[in-house]
């Protein structure tokens, strides 16, 4: 327990002793949930066109207050079109009164499957079986009420991307440069000294990178104007669970990949992926059969869950999601020791 503590408190150390470390980590995780965030949500103020003739229909109020659409009104229907040609709209309402009720026809480019997306153009074709044109009443409900919006929804996934991120690159640098230390091989060497050392490393990781994260979080709160939810201990405990499964996986590709270039390499190109396919960026739901294996095999996709229930508070199966990450950290720190282990031997 002494051996254990002593490394703590040399990281601790060696930590305030480098504010600059402190501070860019920081930067970093405001940069990536606050502009990552940004653009996957999409904009807030696209400009959509309307043109109503009889000035009848409350679409452009129902628009406006969508929160999503900067409504422009249109008296000449080809100079809306024209200006929907050079991309000054991103799309256009036709309203055509009728007897009964209002037809609207939405116009778009037809080229940006991810505009499309935004104004509910996916939804559309679906519809009318991709003949460009709605003709039927349109009623949308939710079984959850819940009011958080694209931007609340993704933050939990960066969240979860940033844990492995401060976690991997945290202990990766920290074990991959004391390894080679002559101090540090003779602690590795003492009498009960290797388990000292992974213990102190993976409990001190977890906790700085943790810190890191809840700092990053409560400035872009504000900052940037996401929900953090009503139950901040949820995300402490979350946020403990994730960065200690990432610290041992960490760990584990640190002692086969024992350069920092290699690992920074592998950690970095392999955290993209995952970001991309553990529903951080696209809901799982909405990916290939195969992309949903694999999001599910990983422990990314259930620290985005676990992070999605604590934030807003949606449905979130805590107990497997613990589980899984649980698992994965033991599975990854048994591996981890078994190769330490022989490594030793050869110091």
């Amino acid at each position: 327990m002494n051996a254990v503590l002593a490394i703590m408190q040399k990281d601790i150390l060696q930590w305030t002793r480098r504010p600059l470390y402190f501070i860019s980590s920081v930067m970093l995780a405001i940069l990536i949930i606050s502009a990552v965030g940004n653009t996957v949500a999409g904009a807030n103020d696209m400009p959509f066109g309307l043109y109503d003739p009889d000035r009848v229909s409350e679409l452009a109020q129902q628009l406006q207050n969508s929160k999503k659409f900067r409504v422009l009104i249109y008296d000449d229907p080809d100079r809306a079109r024209s200006d929907l040609a050079r991309g000054n709209i991103v799309a256009l309402a036709e309203i055509e009164p009728g007897m009964l009720e209002d037809k609207v026809r939405i116009v778009t480019d037809g080229y940006n499957p991810l505009v499309d997306y935004q104004i509910s153009m996916g939804l559309l074709k679906g519809l009318t079986q991709r003949s460009g044109q709605l003709h039927l009443p349109l009623e949308s409900s939710t079984l959850f009420k819940v009011d958080f919006n694209l931007r609340d929804y993704v933050t939990p996934g960066l969240a979860a991307y940033l844990c492995y991120v401060l976690a991997c690159m945290n202990l990766g640098f920290s074990w991959i440069y004391e390894w080679m230390e002559r101090t540090y091989r003779q602690i590795v060497l003492a009498p009960n000294g290797l388990r000292s050392a992974i213990i102190a490393k993976t409990s001190i990781v977890t906790i700085e990178a943790s810190v890191v994260l809840w700092l990053a979080l409560c400035l872009t709160s504000r900052l940037v104007g996401f929900t953090l939810g009503h139950n901040f201990l949820g995300i402490v405990w979350v946020t403990l669970l994730s960065m200690f499964c990432f610290t041992c996986l960490g760990l584990l590709v640190a002692c086969f990949l024992r350069t920092i270039r290699i690992y920074t390499m592998t950690i970095s190109i392999a955290g993209v992926a995952l970001m991309f396919v553990s529903g951080v960026v696209v809901p799982v739901e909405g990916m290939p059969g195969w992309e949903q294996w694999f999001a599910r095999a990983f422990p990314m996709y259930y620290s985005s869950d676990a992070f999605k229930g604590v934030m807003l508070g949606t449905p979130a199966d805590y107990s497997h999601d613990c589980l899984v990450l649980l698992v994965w950290a033991v599975a990854a720190l048994t591996i981890a020791i078994n190769v330490l282990k022989k490594q030793q031997a050869k110091l």
